[in-house]
């Protein structure tokens, strides 16, 4: 992430070339990337994250309720506790 998370420019070409290097179907990564839905749903998941006031990744949310977690026993806590209760 430190490669790209806070670049003000498209990094198509870095993404591609992880894509290229997962071993990923590259014609159906490129249709996929160039779909106006992708954008759309994109541009949708923006909007969903600033109504929710989410302010940076990774931001975890259970039952509704937005984590703070210090740890990954914070977080493993909380999921375990939220299953209990279901």
């Amino acid at each position: 992430q430190e490669e790209w998370g806070e670049q003000q420019v498209p990094m198509d070409d870095r993404f591609r070339g992880y894509a290229e290097q997962l071993g990923l179907d590259m014609a159906r990564y490129d249709a996929v990337y160039h779909d106006p839905v992708t954008r759309e749903r994109i541009l949708a998941d923006r909007e969903d994250g600033l109504a929710l006031e989410v302010r940076g990744t990774p931001t975890f949310f259970v039952n509704g309720e937005q984590l703070n977690p210090k740890s990954y026993d914070d977080l493993t806590r909380a999921l375990d506790d939220a299953l209990a209760e279901s």
